[in-house]
C-alpha cells in the first residue's frame, strides 16, 4: 500500500483502511486523517509534523520509535499498540482511549491528555512534567516513580492509581486524588501537604 501521506490529492483523508499497511520510516506533514483505521499497521519510525487525526482506530499498530510534533489524536483509539521509545511534543490525545499498550520508555514534552482514558497504562518512571491531564481517566494507571512537576491533574479519576515514589511538586491536585491514590514516597510540596492533610480529615496546627 502506498504512503497515506501522498496516496490522495487532498490534505484530509477520510474513512480509508490502512490496516496491515506496512509503512516504516514514513514522514507525514500538515494531513488530516478523519475515521481512518491502521489496524496492526507498521508505522515503527513514523515523523509526523502538524497531523491531525480524529476518530481513527490504531488498534495493534506499531509506532515504535515513531516521533510526532505538533500532532493531534483526537476521540482516536489505542489498543495493544506498540509505542515504545515514541516522542510526542506539543501534542494532544484529547477524548483517546489507551487499552493494554506496551508505552515504555515514551518521552512526552508538552503534552494534553484531558479527557483521555490512561486506565491500567503502565507509564512507570515517565517523565509527564508540564503535561495536562485534566479529568483524565487514570484508574489502575502505575505511575510509580513518574515526574508530573507542574503537571495539571484536576478532575482525574484515581481509583487505584499508583503513584509511590512519583515527583508531584508544583502539580494541580484536586482532593479527591489524596485518598484515591496510592502516594508511598511521593514527593510533595509543602501546599500539597496542607492539601493532604486536609483530604485525610487532618488538622494541621502551627507551633
Amino acid at each position: 500500500m502506498n504512503d497515506p501521506a501522498f496516496d490522495t490529492a487532498s490534505d484530509t483523508i477520510v474513512g480509508e483502511d490502512y490496516s496491515d499497511a506496512r509503512l516504516p520510516g514514513g514522514q507525514w506533514r500538515r494531513q488530516e486523517y478523519v475515521g481512518c483505521t491502521f489496524h496492526d499497521a507498521d508505522l515503527s519510525g513514523l515523523e509526523t509534523e502538524a497531523v491531525t487525526f480524529t476518530d481513527c482506530d490504531f488498534t495493534g499498530a506499531d509506532l515504535t520509535g515513531s516521533t510526532h510534533s505538533g500532532a493531534a489524536f483526537r476521540n482516536c483509539t489505542f489498543e495493544y499498540t506498540q509505542l515504545r521509545g515514541s516522542t510526542f511534543r506539543n501534542s494532544t490525545f484529547l477524548g483517546s482511549v489507551f487499552r493494554d499498550c506496551r508505552m515504555r520508555p515514551m518521552t512526552f514534552d508538552e503534552v494534553d491528555f484531558s479527557l483521555t482514558s490512561l486506565g491500567g497504562v503502565d507509564l512507570r518512571k515517565a517523565d509527564l512534567s508540564g503535561c495536562r491531564l485534566r479529568e483524565a481517566n487514570l484508574v489502575e494507571a502505575d505511575l510509580r516513580e513518574a515526574l508530573l512537576v507542574g503537571a495539571d491533574l484536576s478532575g482525574v479519576r484515581a481509583g487505584g492509581l499508583r503513584l509511590d515514589g512519583a515527583d508531584l511538586t508544583g502539580a494541580r491536585i484536586d482532593a479527591m486524588l489524596w485518598v484515591s491514590a496510592s502516594l508511598q514516597g511521593a514527593k510533595i510540596d509543602f501546599g500539597q501537604a496542607l492539601a493532604y492533610a486536609g483530604a485525610q480529615g487532618l488538622e494541621v496546627v502551627q507551633g
